[in-house]
């Protein structure tokens, strides 16, 4: 039923109120979690150069290309930060709860719109997906929109222009947003057939969904070959869900909430009519049209995907998407249908429940912190290698923003699939003639690429360094690799035995005032170190003997501690120096000590570089003349 109704500026107000709202909640930890995997293959395919590229590579995949054209042109004016990308779907998103005011005020009268956009508003489910660099959002926003100009044109025997062909812009956009898009106008024709009346009114609506089928005909032959190569030659990244009763039970959470019982009960609320009339509350199946098509679109949809999926499975929890503003729609009326007091008190029950809550939320793969554990202690010209299945999509990503498009890189997975048996002679060629390189890898598994481990021995390299991140109990590591060297620069010792043994250094950078200098060093123990030790990196005046300046901690910032190195096994570290402004003209050198943080001023001793091998502290690595 209606209550007394706002007037305009209230409802514009309390509307604006909603979308400041749902803008909130979506831009919220926008850029907290780091692009996945899907993320990152829309990143691919969007890459260009131009908008014919991007179209002919779509031909290839399993989407329509309107989305990929949008973020590459999106991408080029907002830029490439992960806030940046996402903002595109958020900005969709917000669009949606505006547009399901609309379509709500169209189907069951402004209360029921108002409260469809406040559900639609807090649904995390949305909200969740209008944190992705992916097409959903955009197809759920015109998902709604299509139909909000569905109802527009059905409304009376002669649609204004700016109806009509809204209408088939709208929704040929969502055809070439997502092909799911095209279930919610099988709805509009069935709708359209069973319940617009007189028969005159099905001109137009009937004439306008079939310029729309013509508008997206010169798709259609691309449509079919992915369909066939979908399911003939299946991509080998397809992540849908068996029928199970957990699958069930996460798409449960995701449309209806942990709250699902309310949720459930004001749907079903949403099917009826109820109003009240001198103490008596009666109930009628009406607008009978509009209710039978949200309940179609809901139920419909649902039950097409679980059966299809027992042969064919593509069921995953974001295709439900689809059917969430249908939940909104039955929701807003069913809460319409209360009476004020007990409206308003489900509303703050929503309201709280949707803010103080998370219903559903994707687990993303930490790749940024991940890229970032190479990034740290990456030299320029260094490749980075992934066997991390799809993860290399987003690690590309991180690659080229943290590091520059011109790092060099390889997909062990694509490179598999390229070279088939011939993959480990192809590795070990690329690797022959390196000096190091990086590896990122997922867990401890072996991998399902080979022994190519063993290919990194006989080319000469050893692990030099194992820094994780940890992902739902699995260890996502950046390795590094090193080729061996039977050369000792200098040895540090205790009172009885050489513990270390540095075995090079690099030294990148230039020695001038207010400069950097990045000191890359190589160890191996001697023995099984007792103590977790840290290095110390300095630049001292020759003529003065003053420290200019130093760099202090355990090796590799503590992601490779002392007391867990084998003997003879080599170990990378490396400290960057910054050098002050200022600096006198003279003489410098670099030198290295190593110490127990317990007891600094008593470090190892090594053997300095003169005729009578006096021991010292510190051994020096190179000698810098500022003029």
């Amino acid at each position: 039923m209606e209550f007394p109704t706002l007037n305009k500026q209230q409802t514009r107000w309390l509307l604006i109120g909603i979308l400041l709202l749902a803008a909130a909640v979506r831009i919220h930890d926008l850029g907290t979690r780091s692009l996945w995997e899907d993320e990152g293959w829309t990143l691919v395919l969007s890459k260009g150069p131009t908008i014919p590229d991007i179209v002919q590579r779509m031909a290839f995949d399993q989407h329509p290309p309107f989305y990929f054209v949008a973020i590459h042109l999106w991408r080029d004016a907002a830029g490439s930060s992960e806030f940046a990308l996402r903002m595109l779907s958020v900005l969709t998103g917000i669009i949606a709860v505006a547009g399901i005011y609309q379509l709500g005020k169209s189907m069951f009268g402004p209360t029921a719109g108002m409260l469809a956009a406040l559900f639609l508003a807090l649904s995390d489910h949305h909200i969740d997906l209008s944190q992705d660099v992916r097409h959903y959002a955009q197809m759920a926003t015109f998902i709604i929109l299509s139909c909000w100009f569905y109802f527009r044109l059905i409304k009376t025997d002669t649609p204004s222009r700016a109806t009509r062909i809204g209408y088939v812009l709208l929704s040929a956009a969502l055809l070439y947003s997502h092909y799911l898009g095209g279930f919610v106008l099988v709805c509009q024709f069935l709708h359209l057939c069973l319940f617009v009346r007189p028969s005159r009114r099905l001109l137009w609506p009937m004439f306008h969904l079939i310029t729309v089928g013509i508008a997206f005909s010169p798709w259609l032959p691309v449509m079919y070959r992915q369909n066939q190569v979908r399911w003939v030659t299946p991509l080998y990244y397809l992540n849908a869900l068996p029928n199970t009763h957990a699958t069930y039970l996460m798409v449960r959470d995701a449309l209806f909430g942990k709250q699902y019982a309310i949720t459930l009960f004001l749907l079903t609320l949403g099917l009826v009519w109820i109003f009240y009339r001198q103490g008596r509350t009666l109930l009628r199946f009406r607008p009978l049209g509009p209710t039978f098509f949200a309940l179609f679109w809901l139920v419909a949809y649902t039950a097409i995907t679980v059966y299809m999926n027992q042969e064919r499975q593509f069921l995953t929890v974001r295709n439900f998407l689809v059917v969430m503003p249908a939940i909104a729609l039955l929701v807003g009326h069913g809460l319409a249908n209360l009476q004020t007091g007990l409206r308003l008190f489900l509303v703050g029950v929503l309201l709280i429940m949707g803010l103080t809550t998370v219903d559903t939320r994707q687990l993303k793969p930490p790749w940024r912190e991940v890229t970032q554990n190479i990034t740290e202690f990456h030299n320029p010209g260094e490749p980075i290698l992934m066997d991390i299945w799809v993860g290399d999509f987003s690690v590309r990503y991180y690659i080229e923003q943290q590091m520059g498009d011109d790092t060099p890189w390889m997909s062990i997975r694509e490179a598999t699939d390229q070279y088939s048996t011939q993959f480990l002679p192809y590795l070990l060629t690329y690797v022959r003639d390196l000096d190091a390189f990086w590896l990122v890898y997922w867990g401890d598994e072996p991998s399902k690429s080979g022994d190519y481990f063993g290919i990194f021995e006989q080319a000469g390299f050893q692990r030099t360094a194992a820094p994780y991140v940890l992902h739902e109990g699995a260890k996502l590591y950046s390795y590094r690799y090193d080729r061996l060297t039977d050369a000792i620069f200098a040895t540090y010792r205790d009172d009885t035995q050489d513990i270390f043994a540095l075995r090079k250094f690099a030294v990148q950078g230039d020695f001038k005032e207010g400069g950097a200098l990045n000191v890359t060093l190589w160890w191996t123990a001697e023995i099984q170190p007792p103590l977790d030790y840290s290095v110390s990196v300095f630049v001292v005046n020759n003529d003065t003997g003053k420290l200019v300046t130093q760099h202090d901690g355990p090796p590799l910032d503590g992601k490779a501690q002392t007391s867990t190195w084998l003997p003879g096994h080599f170990q990378y570290d490396q400290h960057r120096l910054e050098l002050p402004t200022g600096l006198p003209p003279g003489s410098y050198n670099l030198g290295v000590k190593v110490y127990y943080y317990a007891t600094p001023d008593t470090p190892l001793q090594t053997d300095c570089a003169d005729e009578l091998g006096t021991p010292c502290d510190w051994a020096t690595l190179q000698q810098f003349t500022l003029h």
